[in-house]
């Protein structure tokens, strides 16, 4: 769940807005909803699937961003409640597109790793929705993954046994990326930003970064998974990650996040 907001949250703005968040839940998620930004495949730019970004129509503050709703979550103390609305949200919309369709990619936060909620979770929005598991992907953060792996090793085995596909969000960005790979089969592996920064050419040395993207492009492909990356936003990085051998991109210049498709 990402997105980001005009100005930062003081702690006291996200504790009202927390209960604020308390009282959208128990009414039902009203206000909250799920933009969805598109997923193409490298060679025709077309979407092959959709990730779910959190977002909340607030009555006086406007639109606000996956990362200030999970801070107010986090200072209400009531994050496995939107998660768990998120999750049975994500699903029922994927339950009512087409058999065969594009996948939905829905993010797993950390505390839902870490304390072993993910999994019951998703088992309960399952059975919610009557989603087909072949059409989802769920994502789960590096770093997190890095910090909780035995946790993260055990909710992806339950995963795998629900027929869900995994993926790996924000390869590159934390240390120990390479024993993750290793010890936990993903499905899908994103590439962190901050790992093709600069393969466009406009700072840095571009070889050496377009050379690097390959090489773990072919490791990830080596390993049986498919490699997307994130933030494209320019012509020339979409050339020079195809050229890398990435499967899959994922950015505005593709596509802002919206209704995505028609069921």
């Amino acid at each position: 769940m990402d997105g980001i907001t005009a100005g930062t949250a003081t702690e006291v703005d996200l504790q009202l807005l927390g209960a604020e968040l308390v009282e959208v839940l128990a009414l039902g998620g009203s206000g909250l909803r799920l933009d969805l930004q598109p997923i193409c495949a490298a060679a025709t730019l077309l979407p092959v699937g959709y990730e779910a970004l959190l977002r909340w129509e607030h009555a006086e503050r406007g639109p606000i961003g996956a990362r200030e709703i999970l801070s107010a979550a986090a200072a209400a103390d009531c994050e496995t409640g939107l998660e768990a609305w998120v999750l049975v949200s994500a699903f029922r919309l994927r339950a009512a597109w087409k058999a065969g369709g594009p996948f939905l990619a829905v993010n797993i936060s950390e505390t839902a790793i870490r304390t072993g909620q993910a999994a019951p979770m998703v088992r309960a929005a399952m059975e919610a929705s009557g989603v087909d598991p072949r059409g989802l992907s769920l994502e789960l953060p590096e770093a997190a993954v890095v910090r909780e792996l035995d946790a993260a090793r055990d909710l992806a085995l339950a995963l795998r046994l629900q027929g869900v596909a995994l993926a790996l969000d924000d390869f590159g960005g934390a240390v120990g990326s390479a024993r993750v790979l290793r010890d936990i089969p993903f499905a899908t592996v994103k590439l962190d930003p901050e790992l093709t920064r600069g393969v466009d050419g406009p700072s840095g040395d571009p070889v050496r970064t377009r050379a690097a993207v390959a090489a773990v492009v072919e490791m990830i492909h080596v390993l049986g998974a498919t490699a997307v990356a994130e933030a494209v936003e320019t012509a020339e990085q979409m050339r020079a990650l195809r050229q890398a051998g990435c499967d899959a991109l994922q950015g505005w210049l593709l596509g802002r996040p919206g209704a995505g498709p028609a069921n």
